[in-house]
């Protein structure tokens, strides 16, 4: 595990989570892309992936799958190497439900016929 992984979550990290698991995806951007830019190092990469992942779904929701494919893409990316889990987070099952995301929006994109199912949330290792 990195050492900046160690250690509780920073409050804003927190406060964009709980916007991301309430579905706030916009308002989630604005807190992490906030923290994102006031961080240097390795967590940079972190936030960002979690903060793609959101505007991935955001995008989803609006139907542009095109765009959710590739920020889900780069927001898995970004987050691989926090895996098994980071500063609490459990990074391992983000990226197992990215990934299930990233999947049903390639389905979507060939039978529009379908809904999505598959909406990824973040949680905390206990």
């Amino acid at each position: 595990m990195d050492d900046s992984c160690i250690g509780k979550p920073p409050l804003m990290l927190l406060e964009g989570i709980g916007q991301f698991n309430r579905g706030e995806y916009y308002e989630c951007h604005e807190t992490l892309e906030e923290i994102w830019r006031e961080t240097r190092g390795k967590t940079r990469d972190l936030y960002k992936g979690i903060l793609q992942i959101g505007v991935a779904i955001y995008h989803a929701k609006r139907s542009n799958l095109k765009g959710a494919v590739r920020l889900v893409s780069t927001g898995i990316e970004l987050l691989s190497p926090f895996a098994p889990e980071c500063m609490g987070i459990d990074v391992a099952d983000l990226l197992q439900c990215a990934g299930r995301f990233k999947q049903e929006l390639k389905e979507l994109a060939s039978n529009p016929g379908i809904s999505l199912k598959t909406v990824p949330v973040i949680r905390f290792i206990e």
